[in-house]
């Protein structure tokens, strides 16, 4: 048998639908030739095109639903009960309906997984599992099926990080793991105020029994820091900051002391460790404790003073219009900048410097004025205030 190409059997189907129009028509005694006809074949043809071009329209359309429908459908929800929902991971959503009415909704398969919800919790990092709460205990459902994996049975819980949760049972906080277990256990008694009970690095911050103190523990639930009034790291959790008293020090992830305990304001960056000391001088260490530099400043500023001398100010003129804009001043002072100038370091105190950069005080004041051409107003402390001059010697 011989293969007809679409084209030539759409050409053929065509010519018949022509040639039956034609007859159709040839009845009525219409003239094939006529410029009635001519205009007659014109419109049918126009119409027919029109009509396959929906027929191709509606065809595409139909097409792109069913792909739309196999492929992409259930990454939206469609519960015609909420309006608003929070997307949570592949066809799984939170609605959030108040106090006890929120839930859990699979959009692929059109069911409410976890009803009656109060809130939910999200994990920060790669952990798949969410917390929530049912009004009185708290448990953890997986977020890419939105089935309960740890069932609502802890009294306090806390989001999963790096693998690990930390829960209050019966009083006593733990760490238990994606399935439940108990990794760490009896760590210690729960606290209303307790916060921050999450992994970061390896290690979480822990609140100890006694009077505002706390340790760092790693995942196998030992102590590997213990009895500082704080601790923190930085941002990407290579250094560890502690503060006992008056004093700050710097350990590393493995836990090697970096900066002894020391009388000064530490700064931790991803970079360099910065630190004030007691007389406000800034420094900065790298990150292993090497020192890079013990005097750093902010800002420098020039100091200005009114001389002594009274002399009488002219009439400021607007030069465009030649009007006065301002009475003369006879009691006017004249300004002028000072031999030393002050600048700025930690804790926003000032000292006095000389043009070329050396140092003539330490920063021990918090704000420095000029009152003449080398003698400093300087404020101490509480509004104190004494007279420097030009070599950081007080005037007495």
């Amino acid at each position: 048998m011989k293969k007809v190409s679409a084209k030539l059997f759409f050409a053929v189907l065509w010519k018949g639908v022509c040639q039956a129009v034609g007859w159709f028509f040839g009845l009525f005694g219409f003239k094939k030739d006529g410029l009635f006809a001519w205009c007659l074949w014109r419109l049918f043809a126009s119409g027919v095109a029109i009509v396959v071009g929906l027929f191709a329209v509606v065809l595409v359309c139909s097409l792109c639903d069913n792909i739309y429908d196999k492929y992409y459908k259930h990454t939206y929800c469609y519960d015609p009960d909420c309006p608003c929902s929070e997307y949570i991971g592949k066809s799984i959503y939170y609605h959030d309906r108040g106090e006890g009415q929120s839930y859990i909704f699979n959009s692929q398969t059109q069911e409410k997984t976890i009803k009656h919800l109060y809130w939910i919790a999200r994990p920060e990092g790669a952990d798949s599992l969410i917390c929530f709460s049912d009004g009185s205990k708290r448990g953890y459902f997986n977020k890419n099926t939105g089935e309960v994996v740890i069932p609502a049975r802890y009294d306090h819980a806390w989001v999963f990080s790096e693998g690990l949760a930390c829960v209050d049972e019966n009083g006593s906080i733990k760490f238990i793991d994606s399935t439940g277990k108990t990794i760490i256990d009896q760590v210690t008694s729960y606290k209303p105020d307790m916060n921050g009970l999450f992994f970061h690095g390896g290690y979480c911050m822990i609140d100890n029994e006694g009077p505002e103190l706390c340790c760092l523990i790693d995942k196998s639930g030992w102590t590997v820091l213990q009895e500082f009034n704080s601790i923190s790291s930085s941002s990407n959790y290579q250094l560890w900051k502690v503060c006992k008293g008056d004093e700050q020090g710097v350990f590393d992830s493995n836990m090697n002391i970096v900066i002894p305990l020391t009388k000064a304001s530490i700064y931790l960056y991803d970079d360099e460790i910065c630190m004030t000391m007691p007389d406000h001088t800034m420094r900065k260490y790298d990150l292993k404790g090497h020192l890079i530099h013990d005097f750093y400043i902010d800002s420098v500023r020039d100091l200005e003073y009114e001389k002594p001398e009274i002399v009488n100010r002219p009439p400021s003129i607007n030069v465009a219009s030649e009007e006065i804009i301002e009475t003369i001043d006879e009691n006017y002072r004249p300004k002028a900048i000072a031999r030393l100038r002050a600048y700025t370091a930690g804790n926003n105190y000032d000292g006095l410097m000389t043009r070329d950069g050396r140092i003539v005080t330490k920063p021990l004041y918090e704000n420095i004025e000029a009152i003449g051409d080398d003698l400093y107003l300087c404020t101490v402390s509480n509004n104190d205030k004494v007279v420097v001059n030009g070599k950081g010697m007080i005037v007495k």
